[in-house]
């Protein structure tokens, strides 16, 4: 486990005079997505304080939103081998599985990180994540605009996480390089970042019972860390992120 504070090669990006976040770092072995989920949760209501999770999980999964369960075709599910989770978050179902570079970003109520506003609470994330993916030498990251996430065109693929595009997620030209989520109890919240290295569009629409054109759309619409620079390791590609999360302070005003 790497030692909590500001990361090696950190970029500093929002926030003027404040103090350091006291981040823990918690990198645990390898275990199922429920298990994944769940240890999260765990963390957040202990109330420990900020603390970023770096998941490794097996085997793969399909993860779907408290209200998508029911749009996910179980028999296609598990012909490809896949057992479907509903996560606490929302959003559209994820695979989740050896090529996505999941993180959750755990955070005690009243945090400067954590503002009432949920959407406001994914600015840093995604500034965050341009910065991580520009020390990795990809050009082109930027994090979207609420109006312009909103008037994205919607294709065949937009009721997966992937085919659609939120407020504060990340594009290099137009396809998505990073999918948000977002938990909120009352001890505080849990903003999970998704990053792929890969995509397997045919795998996960075979998977929910989507339409054949989704795969194309999801694959026109997606890039992963491979596409865009070919040779990053999964190591790579994670320590950037959580450098880059480390020198993250409170958000601009908007």
């Amino acid at each position: 486990r790497r030692p909590a504070g500001r990361g090696r090669g950190a970029l500093p990006l929002v926030g003027i005079n404040v103090p350091p976040v006291a981040w823990r770092q918690v990198r645990p072995g390898t275990c199922t997505v429920p298990e994944a989920l769940a240890r999260s949760v765990d963390l957040l209501t202990r109330g420990e304080g900020p603390a970023i999770v770096v998941h490794a999980v097996s085997p793969a999964a399909i993860t779907v939103g408290r209200a998508q369960e029911s749009e996910v075709d179980m028999a296609a599910a598990t012909a490809e081998d896949l057992e479907v989770v509903t996560r606490p978050s929302g959003g559209g179902p994820v695979l989740w599985d050896d090529d996505l570079v999941a993180i959750d970003i755990i955070l005690p109520a009243g945090h400067p990180l954590l503002p009432t506003d949920v959407v406001a609470g994914y600015r840093w994330v995604g500034e965050a994540v341009v910065a991580a993916l520009k020390s990795l030498g990809i050009p082109g990251a930027r994090a979207v605009l609420p109006a312009e996430a909103r008037a994205w065109p919607r294709g065949g693929a937009a009721g997966l996480c992937f085919g659609g595009l939120s407020p504060w997620e990340v594009v290099v030209g137009d396809r998505k390089v990073l999918g948000l989520s977002q938990v909120r109890r009352q001890a505080g919240g849990i903003i999970q970042v998704g990053v792929p290295l890969r995509l397997d569009a045919a795998r996960l629409t075979r998977a929910v019972g989507a339409p054949g054109a989704a795969a194309a759309d999801l694959e026109a619409r997606t890039a992963g860390i491979a596409d865009l620079a070919p040779g990053l390791t999964r190591e790579q590609v994670t320590d950037a992120l959580v450098d880059a999360l480390l020198a993250s302070g409170p958000p601009r005003a908007a």
